[in-house]
């Protein structure tokens, strides 16, 4: 390994808690970890992000990403293409919630610490940095946009069926802590154009601690990883594309087990 600094974010540290050697090939620019070339998801969360923090629902795209998303034909020129125009309805939704929480919010608010661990004798600096969805005076929020069956499974079991919910519980009490805040809400947000339903979970002080204790200890993991190099970084055959070509296409007993 370089002596350069390592960054370290909640989002990252969970790839490496995740698959380790997958998500360093990741941080060292070797591979994508999102393999999919199809950006649906991530433009349904920008638009619906942007118009409830207040500002354009394209802002931060490239004018081609733009292009994918506006129709240049018909009655519908200049306007959503129908698979988006849903996004901005439920953006609309979120953006009248949010407006009911805090007179002035705080919209996309960034943080960088550096800190420094020891691994293996010597000493690697580390900054880890984060965004913040939404900060009020005294709370952090974050936005989840949740496919319509998804919304509907974990309002009656309480979870979702890869359990994600406790990363987003653990990505917000890191917030809260960082920006010194002594409540934390995830606003989860229904993906449906006629019952863009919001479910407002407050975090609990037992989520708060639990989350952060959990993540702190992620992030440090994650830095031994770096530090440590691609020899010591376990792989974790998880199905996908990455894995499929480092395991050969088989997978022996246990979902999680090494081959």
């Amino acid at each position: 390994m370089t002596n350069n600094t390592i960054h370290m974010s909640p989002t990252r540290a969970f790839k490496f808690a995740q698959n380790p050697l997958r998500a360093l090939e990741d941080y060292l620019g070797e591979i994508d970890w999102y393999e999919s070339d199809d950006k649906t998801a991530l433009f349904y969360g920008t638009i619906v992000h942007n118009i409830a923090e207040g500002r354009n629902m394209l802002d931060g795209l490239s004018e081609d990403e733009q292009g994918q998303l506006i129709s240049t034909r018909g009655a519908t020129k200049g306007h959503l293409k129908s698979g988006f125009v849903e996004a901005e309805i439920v953006g609309n939704h979120l953006r009248d919630y949010v407006k009911t929480l805090s007179d002035e919010p705080l919209f996309e608010v960034s943080l960088k610490e550096p800190n420094d661990l020891e691994v293996d004798g010597e000493t690697y600096e580390f900054n880890v940095t984060g965004r913040a969805d939404m900060l009020t005076d005294d709370t952090v929020y974050d936005f989840k946009t949740v496919a319509n069956n998804e919304f509907d499974g974990f309002l009656k079991f309480g979870s979702f069926r890869d359990n994600r919910e406790q990363n987003y519980i653990k990505q917000v009490a890191f917030y809260a802590h960082m920006f010194g805040k002594k409540k934390a809400h995830i606003l989860y947000i229904q993906k449906n154009s006629k019952t863009p339903f919001i479910y407002d979970y407050q975090l609990s002080e037992q989520d708060l601690y639990d989350g952060w204790q959990d993540i702190a200890k992620e992030i440090e993991t994650a830095v031994q990883v770096i530090a440590q190099g691609k020899d010591k970084a376990k792989a974790v055959n998880d199905g996908s594309q990455w894995a499929f070509k480092y395991f050969g296409g088989v997978i022996y007993g246990n979902y999680n087990d090494e081959v």
